[in-house]
């Protein structure tokens, strides 16, 4: 069986902010599965067939824009299609101000966005300041007020979105950042309720109003995600795997991946060498 060493990084080159054409990319190869180190949005500019994001297939469609955060697991089968792809660093990302444009960047919340015609031209037109301004090296000023009017037309789109939705409550603002901190070791609903003021079973009422999820489902998206990037690039035996994400027994996480996902760990890394 073959295993990967560890996952291929795409490291953004020695700058906070870079928007390009796709020929203007030069970060690695983009066929098998990385990491990225950054936070990138990617503009699909024709059809041309799947993607996938955290090892989930997503439909390449022209005018199609996917947000992609920093340490998810990236890639793009075949030859790469047009696209506009801006790309910028964490520490770019964290001076976003508004709670829910950095919100957008949610390692589950992947499903892309598609551009009506009336925004095309307009955004095409963001973009190219983007482009420009990042050539000039003058500082991030303008370039985080392009990124910002770039999100606010995202965030419009994306409102019919139960996550997107969700996050203008402040509660589940908190809920989202504690289990995006806490998952590997805390487990149940009554730790996050009693961070957040609330009794477990208002937190779980008030996530099943929002989502349609309870907290724990919660918790086993974010613990699925780590899982299958774990397994698909490491030299990390199952057992070590099962012991990271907070599970007692390796028979405990091998019934939980393959509930979740129908397979086995063994057969998931076999698919994703």
């Amino acid at each position: 069986m073959k295993i990967s060493a560890e996952i291929p990084v795409h490291h953004l080159p020695q700058t906070d902010f870079y928007a390009s054409y796709t020929d203007g990319i030069k970060l690695g190869e983009f066929g098998i599965s990385h990491r990225i180190d950054f936070f990138a949005i990617i503009w699909f500019l024709e059809d041309a067939g799947l993607h996938y994001i955290d090892f989930d297939p997503y439909p390449i469609k022209k005018n199609m824009v996917y947000l992609v955060a920093r340490n998810q697991v990236h890639s793009l089968p075949g030859d790469a299609p047009n696209t506009r792809t801006i790309i910028f660093s964490k520490r770019f990302f964290d001076s976003i101000e508004e709670d829910d444009l950095r919100f957008l960047f949610a390692p589950f919340n992947n499903a892309g966005i598609s551009l009506p015609n009336e925004l095309v031209e307009p955004l095409t037109h963001l973009f190219e300041l983007m482009q420009l301004e990042s050539k000039l090296q003058q500082g991030n000023r303008l370039l985080h007020l392009y990124t910002n009017a770039f999100l606010v037309h995202i965030l419009r789109l994306s409102h019919n979105s139960e996550a997107t939705d969700a996050y203008q409550d402040e509660r589940m603002r908190k809920l989202f950042e504690l289990i995006g901190s806490h998952y590997k070791t805390q487990k149940f609903a009554s730790f996050y309720a009693d961070q957040i003021g609330l009794t477990a079973r208002r937190l779980n009422q008030l996530v099943k109003e929002k989502l349609d999820l309870s907290v724990s489902q919660l918790i086993y998206n974010y613990t699925l995600i780590e899982a299958k990037r774990e397994i698909s690039h490491s030299v990390k035996s199952f057992k070590e795997i099962a012991i990271e994400l907070g599970f007692r027994e390796q028979s405990y996480f091998s019934r939980f991946f393959k509930k979740q996902t129908g397979l086995s760990p063994e057969r998931f890394r076999q698919e994703n060498p």
